[in-house]
């Protein structure tokens, strides 16, 4: 799904994050990306999903917001990317333009707790940012029956008690996978309704 020059723009930001991680800066600092791996998965899984609207809670840098573009591309849908980082967004911004992707993507700067009520019928949603939030983000989606989340760092950050959450909603269709650091890709059969 993703074409050589997304392909190669993530490759760019991935390499940052390395050397970010490699010469200690801060975790302010420093790109807070998800793998390779895993932004190919979400892409494709979007795309394949025919998911239309999209949102990512933490886009970082930018590179999990050129994968969801380019899939929201594919269907002709839009992604809403929140971040809360102006620096990071900022940079997102320029490698969306620069891709042609921006057109895809309305960049949102705010903590998502305040801004994700705005958004429903939600059929696609990347959960990559602060590990304590994942739970309460997840249970303020308003999501579209079918809606797809997932959720990044599950095994490298050991996140047990947010997939006891997600699997403990009525309708809810879980399976942790080893790509990158870690997916939970859970399936929300009835949407926010099926939700405890």
């Amino acid at each position: 799904m993703l074409t050589a020059s997304e392909r190669e723009a993530i490759a760019g930001l991935w390499s940052e994050k390395l050397s970010q991680d490699a010469r200690g800066l801060p975790q302010s600092q420093r790109h807070r990306n998800l793998e390779p791996p895993s932004a190919e998965f979400i892409c494709a899984l979007a795309a394949g999903s025919r998911s239309r609207r999209l949102l990512e809670v933490g886009g970082s840098s930018g590179l999990s917001t050129i994968a969801l573009a380019a899939a929201a591309q594919h269907t002709g849908g839009r992604l809403v990317s929140i971040e809360i980082e102006p620096v990071r967004q900022a940079l997102a911004r320029q490698r969306l333009a620069g891709l042609g992707l921006s057109d895809r993507v309305d960049f949102v700067l705010a903590d998502a707790g305040q801004v994700l009520a705005q958004y429903d019928a939600l059929d696609f949603v990347l959960i990559d940012c602060e590990k304590e939030d994942y739970e309460r983000f997840l249970a303020l989606l308003r999501l579209a029956p079918g809606a797809v989340v997932v959720a990044d760092n599950i095994l490298s950050h050991g996140l047990v008690s947010y997939v006891s959450a997600v699997r403990s909603y009525l309708g809810v269709e879980s399976v942790t996978l080893a790509i990158g650091k870690g997916l939970e890709v859970s399936r929300f059969v009835n949407g926010s309704a099926g939700r405890n």
